[in-house]
């Protein structure tokens, strides 16, 4: 009885590792995916930088001032995105970090 107790308690852990595995993996094409977003979402940024640079230089008055205030709210918005998405990338790190902890656990 012992000999099916060990080699259900080994499938067991065996099954748990597969588990962990499977989530490590999940986990690492999504962190991929907020990278690649990230990188998008940067390089949007930097053409429209360059277009603001080169198309609004003359612009004056009122218009000129409304567009200013849209370029702030635009720059503080793109700061929180890079934020939350660096929180995300840290929290899905540490989440594989953990898992891979267990995965040696149940070795």
């Amino acid at each position: 009885m012992s000999n099916v107790t060990n080699i259900a308690d080994k499938l067991e852990q065996e099954a748990k590792r597969m588990k962990c595995n499977i989530e490590i993996e999940a986990l690492g094409s999504l962190l991929s995916n907020v990278e690649n977003v990230l990188k998008e979402f940067e390089e949007s940024t930097l053409t429209f930088q360059r277009a603001h640079g080169s198309y609004t230089e003359n612009w004056r008055g009122a218009s000129r001032d409304s567009y200013d205030q849209y370029v702030q709210k635009l720059n503080i918005n793109e700061l929180r995105v890079v934020e939350l998405g660096n929180q995300l990338k840290n929290e899905i790190d540490e989440q594989m970090d953990r898992l891979h902890a267990k995965v040696e656990e149940l070795k």
